[in-house]
């Protein structure tokens, strides 16, 4: 290896087993595990989120399990964790390895986004969130482009992310970049679709075999807003409102005791619902899995690999160089 600082990143869809990818390579390279996932940050989103930490075994990992539930944390909370990170690593002589599919923190991390404050509020209309949450995806969009800010790549067609963009530059944040100080290379895991939708079922199976409905439950007793479960989208979104929307769930406080026994699911019309709900998740992430591919497809310096060998030999023909 030379003497250049580098990086690695593994990136792709849920299910794509990029975490897998990570560990081998980084058995293999001596390097550690920086997490680009924006809800593994939290504690106690286990089976949802996939952290599989036991995947990981005596691979060094970072940036999961660092924020309470409904704690806030901004994609720039994220940047600012992870450079300190991979400062550390270096400091050690590893190689940080970024894993991970959401693909915004990875943009901010390898194109060097940092965060300034405008001295002087914009000059055009300054929007509430409800106000935000009632427009169009077009009505978003025209506003994104009157704030300027279309330098940051953002998903332009995700509602959320838009308004999340919009917030910021009202308060008068906006983004620059400054290239980062050590080298990149970014590996994709590349699968046929039809196989990263049998993974997805596969693994959304499995996980309800693990507890996920039971999770989600749990976190709702212990006192945790289903407002922001639903907020999170995909397993959590879907799953809370199962349990919110279940007859057996009690009136009342949104975080009054869930009063259906996860069993009952099993008997008549509940396993039909649970049925239903299962597949409307399997969609969901689907779809998700699709937003994420044309994300990084976006990247043309992303290296595509459709298998583990191929994209080990591109790493170590990266760390020679």
């Amino acid at each position: 290896m030379g003497n250049k600082r580098k990086i690695i990143c593994i990136v792709g869809p849920n299910a794509s087993g990029k975490t897998g990818w990570g560990v081998s390579v980084a058995k293999k390279i001596d390097g550690e595990i920086v997490s680009a996932d924006s809800r593994q940050v939290y504690k106690g989103l286990d089976i949802g989120t996939g952290k599989d930490l036991k995947e990981y075994g005596d691979i060094k990992y970072h940036l999961i399990d660092i924020c309470q539930p409904e704690e806030s944390f901004t994609m720039f909370d994220w940047l600012a964790a992870a450079r300190k990170v991979v400062e550390d690593i270096f400091s050690h002589g590893k190689t940080p390895i970024v894993v991970g599919g959401t693909g915004l923190y990875i943009q901010a991390l390898v194109e060097g986004f940092t965060l300034e404050v405008k001295s002087e509020k914009l000059k055009v209309k300054s929007y509430r969130r409800e106000e935000l949450e009632k427009k169009s995806l077009k009505q978003l969009q025209e506003i994104f482009c009157k704030l300027k800010i279309t330098k940051l790549k953002i998903d332009e067609n995700n509602p959320h992310r838009l308004i999340r963009a919009i917030e910021r530059a009202q308060a008068g944040e906006i983004v620059s970049k400054k290239k980062p100080d050590f080298e990149v290379l970014q590996i994709a895991v590349d699968l046929p679709r039809e196989v990263l939708y049998r993974r997805i079922d596969q693994r959304v199976e499995s996980r309800f075999k693990e507890g996920m409905l039971e999770e989600t439950q749990g976190l709702i007793k212990s006192g945790v807003d289903p407002k922001w479960l639903l907020s999170l989208g995909l397993e959590y979104r879907i799953l809370t409102d199962y349990l919110l929307c279940h007859p057996r769930f009690s009136r009342g406080s949104t975080n009054s005791k869930i009063q259906l026994s996860v069993d009952s699911r099993l008997r008549g019309n509940d396993n039909e619902s649970f049925k239903e709900m299962k597949q409307k998740m399997k969609f969901a992430i689907h779809a998700y899995a699709r937003r994420q591919f044309t994300w990084f497809r976006r990247f043309p310096e992303i290296v595509w690999c459709e298998d583990l060998k191929s994209a080990e030999k591109t790493i170590a023909k990266f760390l020679k160089t």
